[in-house]
């Protein structure tokens, strides 16, 4: 069993992993951080909100930092984590958050609060904070831009949020939506922090992050005032349906499934948080959709800033003999899945992709790393998905419609058919 424990600087800690959350911006010898521990840079935010991002935080830190068995690929994590209000979390709601963990992980997680020392309150003067209805992510990849681009009537009352990535891509991603959507709308208001570890990183794929980004979404949504979060995903990949029968289990990414959402809202709902709900608007589009919705036709504007987006898994062929490391590579499945949004939304495709500038043996060997993503789509557009396997691969929200679950597999699948290897 993996014990991480979380606290803000200043404290003692007794675990075996400590981790420090400076006071201020900054570094700790275990944290770095854009957000001090009072997180005052997200505004006013009630005190269940910055505790809920500080457990969060200590999953995702535990998460980044512990090697996953190489036979049993599951975990035992247990994390410590200094809160302001350690009584406002009852059993019940914790067992939650370890569930949601455990969704989102596949390990199995434990969670002990203790109370946070008092310490000096940091305070970041003369930066003014707004009202807003809405927190929307962005995060640098084709869904959130689309999303944004879905949003821009309503920016003058809509936070865009990103987390800071390591990535130069993502950062590189960002920094050109950013600069795309505030030419368009003056008022356009885009916010980023950093949060990782320093600790040196032991899993390159951490389940847990867009968790910490909706965490962080919650606690600038309580000191903004604002009632919504939204996570613009399209729904085939939120949903993720086993393409074969050997994909599934620790592998799987519920980042944005309807469950993973359910659960969140159960967590928010426990908390004196003001009626904040979270939501994903797209959840019954494909990506192709989403693509036709918010790039308008003609538009090189509009292709040209969905060029520069980031939707590839698997950013690790940059070595190769004339790769670039911050490209799509075009032939992981999410990025077979981008491919066949713009087929399909009749919108032409001005990405570059390591799959359409590598040549020769270069090209072999990314083929080479990416055979289990080529078998996999190969499969399912032969053989069709499995609608028994779609509804088991994972938990349902009450309510759901399946028949309309199993249509949006259907089109999205349609979609990844488009795309020839």
């Amino acid at each position: 069993m993996s014990i991480l424990e979380l606290m803000p600087s200043g404290s003692t800690g007794s675990e075996a992993i400590t981790c420090v959350w400076p006071a201020e911006p900054g570094s700790s010898d275990t944290v770095q951080t854009e957000i001090g521990w009072s997180m005052c840079e997200l505004g006013p935010a009630a005190v269940p909100a910055k505790d809920f991002l500080r457990i969060v935080a200590a999953a995702y830190l535990a998460d980044r930092t512990v090697s996953r068995p190489q036979l049993a690929m599951l975990r035992d994590l247990n994390i410590v984590v200094h809160v302001e209000q350690p009584k406002a979390w009852t059993e019940q709601m914790l067992d939650r958050v370890a569930d949601l963990l455990h969704w989102l992980s596949g390990d199995t997680w434990r969670i002990r609060l203790v109370q946070a020392d008092p310490g000096p309150e940091h305070i970041r003067p003369g930066v003014p904070v707004e009202a807003a209805e809405a927190v929307s992510l962005l995060s640098g990849g084709l869904d959130s831009l689309c999303g944004a681009l879905l949003q821009l009537d309503y920016t003058a009352t809509t936070v865009f949020l990103g987390h800071r990535d390591s990535s130069t891509s993502i950062r590189r991603a960002q920094d050109t939506v950013r600069a795309d959507l505030l030419a368009r709308k003056p008022d356009f208001t885009y916010v980023r922090y950093a949060f990782r570890p320093l600790l040196p990183r032991r899993e390159s794929t951490p389940r847990t992050r867009s968790l910490l980004f909706q965490a962080m979404a919650t606690v600038l949504a309580s000191g903004r005032g604002a009632t919504r979060i939204l996570v613009p995903e399209n729904g085939f990949t939120s949903i993720n349906p086993p393409l074969e029968p050997s994909r599934g289990g620790p592998l799987t990414t519920r980042s944005t499934h309807p469950w993973t959402f359910h659960l969140v809202q159960q967590i928010l709902d426990e908390l004196p948080l003001a009626g904040i709900a979270i939501s994903n608007p797209h959840a019954m589009m494909t990506k192709g959709d989403l693509v036709a919705a918010a790039l308008r036709p003609g538009s090189a504007d509009d292709l040209a800033v969905a060029a520069a987006t980031v939707s590839c898994a698997k950013q690790n062929a940059g070595r190769l003999p004339g790769a670039n490391p911050n490209l799509n590579c075009g032939l992981c499945i999410a990025c077979f899945v981008r491919r066949g949004a713009f087929a399909a939304a009749g919108r032409a495709d001005n990405t570059r992709y390591l799959a359409t500038t590598l040549t020769g043996a270069s090209l072999e060997q990314l083929k080479h790393l990416r055979r289990h993503d080529i078998a996999a789509a190969t499969y399912a557009t032969r053989a069709g998905l499995d609608e028994y396997r779609i509804l088991a691969s994972g938990v349902w929200p009450p309510h759901t419609d399946f028949d309309a679950v199993l249509g949006l597999c259907d089109r999205g699948l349609e979609e990844l058919s488009l795309v020839t290897v």
